[in-house]
């Protein structure tokens, strides 16, 4: 099984496996998990004639609010998702999903598809919201994927409002100030800054450090119950 789908409210959830072409995330070979989550409107105007700007303007339930987000006001080119190659991925996935079934008949989320899912990562890198809020998969899921996983990345610009996800995930944050209330309330931060700050880890995977590692094998961007103990910085591209 190389794809699993599943429908929660208005939004709907792609986990699949395969192999990346970005060597900053993983190994051209390795085989990864990654997971995207899509609007019903983002799904329904993949369906026709689209273009880049309108279909990340329906970002809202998938991004909130993000700073980075369309629907929040920012460029477009404000988001390293906001790519033609990405782009042209999304709406082959999407249109793929519609060749099959319309949005209603996704299937809604089950203990079966969350077996399905559990399943797929054993062993390997899981990469947490490879597009949209990962924080839209169920906690209790996200528990299990890391308890079978080789290792996993993910980010949340939902950190004031979900702290529970703070063992699993990074905080999205972009100033000293902003780390420092996520790891009041129990984050590590993924501090996306425009000069660098002494007292975070450099990100092992960035450009400024060489690219030394990659997503899948570095992991430090695992939330407290990962690796690392301090905040990790990365400067803005």
């Amino acid at each position: 099984m190389k794809r699993i789908i599943y429908r929660q409210g208005d939004t709907i959830t792609i986990v699949s496996v395969g192999t990346t072409s970005n060597k900053k995330i993983a190994l051209p070979k390795e085989k990864i998990v990654q997971t995207y989550h899509f609007s019903r409107e983002q799904y329904k105007v993949a369906q026709g004639q689209t273009s880049m700007r309108e279909f990340f303007s329906h970002d809202g339930k998938v991004c909130f609010d993000c700073p980075f987000a369309v629907s929040n006001g920012a460029q477009l080119s404000a988001c390293y998702t906001h790519k033609m190659m990405q782009y042209s991925g999304f709406l082959s996935s999407l249109r793929s999903i519609g060749k099959l079934m319309q949005f209603d008949e996704i299937p809604e989320y089950s203990h079966k598809i969350a077996a399905d899912i559990v399943t797929m990562c054993a062993d390997k890198y899981v990469r947490f919201g490879t597009y949209g809020e990962p924080s839209l998969m169920p906690i209790a899921l996200v528990g299990c994927i890391v308890a079978v996983a080789k290792s996993w990345t993910g980010y949340t610009h939902q950190w004031s409002k979900k702290p529970e996800y703070a063992p699993y995930f990074m905080a999205s944050t972009h100033t000293e100030d902003e780390e420092r209330i996520a790891s009041l309330i129990g984050y590590r931060s993924f501090v996306a800054s425009p000069t660098p700050i002494a007292q975070f880890i450099s990100c092992p995977a960035s450009a400024e450090m060489g690219f030394k590692s990659s997503c899948s094998k570095c992991g430090l961007c695992s939330g407290t119950k990962g690796k690392g103990a301090k905040s990790v910085i990365i400067l803005e591209h």
